[in-house]
């Protein structure tokens, strides 16, 4: 139990000589040189250590080494020099065994970075802004495996091999500890484990998304003057002709949150392809949100009458309401999913565990406001009777709804729009 490092078992300084058998029944007994190994301990306490899991076998290019877990007592830093832990050579090894060829230079060796990892506490998130081939997520995975620890990882990387080579070195190491020519050795090795991926949109797919409205005695007018067409650019296209444009927020597809795209480079060409934004997802980190659950899409059915109503707006004499309950139908044109989680109540103290309750729905909307508004308050009175704890602060809705008329005195709930919260969130500017 406790921390601990690989470190190397072959060691001069041991005087310890004897013969172990490799995993592949080969007999290492004897260097290169025809010399007698020295190990590091007894014969007895390495097949008591290799029983215990303490001991591991890696094949290289130049034979089997073997490895035992070095512990560290309380207080003790780790060493100053890490002269034996892996080296750029091992890195390319490792890509070798992957992918049966070299598709990144200069790998880190990932003997290197689990030693590293290996000394803070085994439920550590590690970061790497500059994941490159995936090492230190896949000695993460690998640290996990080995002491059953919960070792998170969060990586960045922004060039066209993450698809190529980051990702699909993630999901070899979690099917397969060991690897050669590009197939499993160790498929038995295989854990359970889910990472999930993020496509930040960039500079080059925010222009290419920017729509304007063609209007040629404008186009003949900044033309001929090149002030004009500065001032243009600066003060008034990029403020109002682009507005609506998928890459600035587009409110208008928010009628539909599976449905909004954008177009975006292939990498390394300038061929474009049109992909779906993932909104819900987007708006649960614009806003913060500490998820704690997502429901699934609920699609819906609903038949309506029309009743007199003597408290209906001027110049109406009858409401809206439905004949019969909503019947719940995948393929209804009514689609509504909810998240629940929560947001710091104090955002410049945000662990003292002051929490706010947030309830957010997204909808996808058919045209038709009065049939929409009534099929979510349905919804939103059913849930409610269900719920045991609705004590929401904020509750978020995409589109003009009449939730606030179904608060009770007791409420203290309020509702914000999605759209203009999205919009001040990604656009106000203070001072």
């Amino acid at each position: 139990m406790g921390k601990f490092y690989w470190d190397t078992f072959k060691r001069k300084s041991g005087k310890q000589y004897y013969a172990i058998e490799c995993p592949d029944g080969s007999i290492l007994e004897h260097d290169n040189l025809g010399n007698p190994i020295s190990w590091l301990r007894s014969e007895a306490r390495f097949k008591s250590d290799l029983a215990e899991g303490e001991v591991k076998f890696e094949q290289r290019k130049d034979g089997w080494s073997i490895f035992f877990k070095q512990r560290l007592p309380e207080g003790k830093k780790p060493r100053s020099i890490l002269s034996d832990s892996g080296t750029t050579s091992d890195g390319n090894t490792a890509q070798l065994d992957f992918f049966s060829s070299i598709l990144f230079s200069n790998p880190k060796p990932v003997e290197l970075v689990s030693e590293v990892i290996s000394y803070p506490s085994d439920n550590s998130l590690v970061l790497d802004y500059f994941a490159g081939s995936g090492t230190t997520g896949h000695a993460v995975i690998n640290l996990n495996r080995t002491d059953d620890g919960c070792r998170k990882y969060v990586l960045t990387e922004m060039g066209y091999h993450f698809d190529t080579v980051l990702k699909v070195r993630l999901a070899k190491v979690i099917y397969s500890e060991a690897w050669r020519d590009g197939k499993p050795v160790a498929r038995n090795t295989g854990i359970s484990h889910c990472f999930k991926y993020i496509r930040l949109e960039s500079y080059e797919d925010t222009l290419n998304n920017l729509r304007l409205a063609s209007d040629p005695i404008r186009q003949r007018a900044i033309d001929a003057n090149s002030q004009l067409k500065q001032d243009y650019m600066l003060h008034y296209m990029l403020d109002v002709e682009t507005r609506g444009s998928q890459s600035l927020l587009n409110i208008d597809a928010f009628a539909n949150p599976t449905a909004y795209t954008l177009e975006v480079k292939k990498p390394g060409s300038d061929e474009s392809v049109e992909r779906t934004v993932d909104l819900i997802e987007t708006f649960n980190y614009l806003i913060g949100l500490r998820v704690e659950h997502t429901a699934a899409p609920q699609g819906f059915n609903a038949k309506f009458n029309r009743v007199q109503d003597a408290h209906a707006p001027q110049g109406q004499t009858t409401r809206l309401v439905l004949d019969g309950r909503l019947q719940q139908d995948d393929n209804g044109p009514w689609w509504l999913r909810k998240i629940e989680g929560w947001l710091p109540a104090d955002p410049a103290n945000p662990n003292n565990g002051a929490r706010d309750k947030v309830l957010i729905v997204w909808r996808k909307l058919t045209g038709d406001l009065e049939q929409d508004n009534l099929v979510l308050d349905e919804w939103f009175k059913t849930h409610r009777i269900n719920s045991r704890d609705f004590e929401y602060a904020t509750i978020y809705v995409n589109g003009s709804n009449n939730l606030p008329n179904l608060k009770k005195a007791e409420d203290r709930w309020k509702v914000r729009l999605i759209e203009e919260e999205f919009m001040q969130r990604m656009w106000d500017v203070e001072g």
